[in-house]
């Protein structure tokens, strides 16, 4: 008992040195805090909260206008770019050009109007996916096939009018028939092979 009474006493002191020392703490915090209050954590006076505001709105300013100026160069860089692609498609388009006219500048293909305006209304559609090659190829089959049916219905129709030609009778026989005066079915066998003769 006596061991743990004079534990007791052991501690009590330093529990109240403790709190002698937060007191202490307390009141020095309580004596500067009145005389070194911040407006808004920072500033000593109101005056120096005006300067500051002042500044950060100089400072603002300064960072608008070469926000501007900014935007300003990157739209006039994004216009240099595509000026630049623009270029250089229209120098690959060029190259592409004169190596299809290299190899198509006959009087078949580029010296005939025709074919160049074809030409041209599938490049401005398609651009570098034209394949000169194919689209050649397409035309001379289709040319193939309109000269085939053309020369088709023209021996078709010399063939009509060579029938034509074969089927007209002279007029001596044709004005010798006279049509007959009965019907077939009223005729006797007989009338009927005589008329066939006629005919034939």
């Amino acid at each position: 008992m006596e061991e743990i009474q004079e534990k007791e006493l052991v501690s009590e002191p330093a529990v109240a040195d403790n709190s002698e020392t937060v007191s202490q703490k307390v009141e020095g915090q309580a004596q500067t805090a009145p005389s070194e209050q911040l407006i808004l954590g920072k500033f000593k006076s109101v005056d120096e909260l005006s300067k500051a505001y002042t500044e950060l709105q100089k400072h603002q300013g300064i960072q608008s206008q070469e926000l501007g100026s900014l935007r300003q160069n990157s739209v006039i860089f994004n216009n240099i770019n595509k000026a630049w692609e623009e270029l250089r498609l229209t120098q690959e388009a060029q190259q592409e050009l004169t190596k299809v006219t290299e190899k198509y500048n006959t009087p078949e293909y580029f010296q005939d109007p025709s074919f160049r305006q074809i030409f041209k209304e599938a490049f401005l559609a398609l651009g570098k996916n034209l394949d000169p090659d194919r689209l050649v190829n397409l035309i001379e089959g289709y040319v193939s096939s309109r000269i085939f049916a053309h020369e088709k219905s023209k021996a078709a129709k010399n063939e009509t009018e060579n029938v034509i030609n074969s089927m007209t009778f002279s007029k001596n026989k044709t004005s010798e028939i006279a049509p007959p005066k009965k019907r077939l079915d009223e005729m006797t066998p007989k009338e009927v092979n005589e008329l066939l003769q006629k005919l034939i």
